[in-house]
């Protein structure tokens, strides 16, 4: 193949090697900055609520730690799965790299806020109660620890073969794992360290959830091509050409 030719197949990918401009990075910085201050500024808020007397900061630097490492996830859990929400987007010129990006990322927030959790207080169910109810002693703070180092080292793994793993199963798997080591930790079988009725329960959602997406992206490809009779929609881009405005 020829110089030119490669140049050619190079220049209709999707531009991902743009370096942010001063104005992202200040802005990222910023939303960063006030993030953490927001957190010391509601622990403050929460430990002056209380009452309670400082008499030492060992809690406090492990809850601070805690925090970092739960930020750690969260930055992983952004460019882990977030490359597999943007994928389609940014290959068909949808949209640019940096902007689908702000996009998934800014609706997944949202997503948080509207949401009402019902999701989370059933993943938390499956921890021990025992940890639950003393999150703050040194074995709450092991589990906590524990789980989310696991979830980044997971989810690490797998970025770098580029396996496209979900970190809501990676999560789930710390956890249960957790609720083990802790049965065994204290004399226990092993497996009663978990709500296994409850992690059923996931375990079945999770099954069936890709098994679903498929079937409901079928019918509604199949639904388009029937009602959208424009072939050039379905097959891959050309060029740089977007697609239309209306899409």
């Amino acid at each position: 193949m020829s110089d030119v030719a490669i140049a050619d197949v190079k220049g209709t990918g999707p531009k991902l090697d743009h370096p942010s401009s001063p104005a992202t990075v200040f802005v990222f910085l910023a939303l960063l900055a006030g993030g953490f201050f927001y957190t010391a500024y509601s622990l403050y808020l929460d430990i002056d609520a209380a009452g309670v007397s400082v008499t030492t900061w060992l809690p406090f630097l492990l809850l601070g730690i805690a925090l970092l490492i739960a930020l750690g996830f969260e930055f992983v859990n952004g460019f882990h799965d977030t490359a597999n929400a943007v994928a389609t987007v940014i290959y068909t010129h949808s949209m640019p790299a940096n902007f689908a990006v702000l996009w998934s990322g800014f609706f997944n927030f949202l997503g948080v806020l509207m949401s009402s959790g019902r999701v989370a207080y059933g993943i938390i169910s499956l921890l021990p109660v025992e940890l639950i109810l003393q999150v703050g002693s040194s074995a709450g703070f092991a589990m906590v620890f524990a789980l989310l180092i696991a979830a980044i080292i997971w989810n690490l793994g797998t970025w770098w073969l580029g396996l496209p793993s979900s970190s809501s199963h990676t999560l789930i798997g710390s956890i249960i794992g957790v609720g083990v080591a802790n049965s065994l930790i204290h004399g226990g079988s092993g497996t009663s360290g978990v709500d296994w009725a409850k992690a059923t329960d996931i375990g079945y959602s999770l099954l069936f959830s890709p098994f679903v997406g498929f079937v409901a992206a079928a019918l509604l490809l199949i639904t388009l091509k029937v009602l959208v009779r424009n072939p050039s929609l379905y097959k891959e881009p050309v060029g740089n050409q977007p697609p239309p405005l209306w899409i």
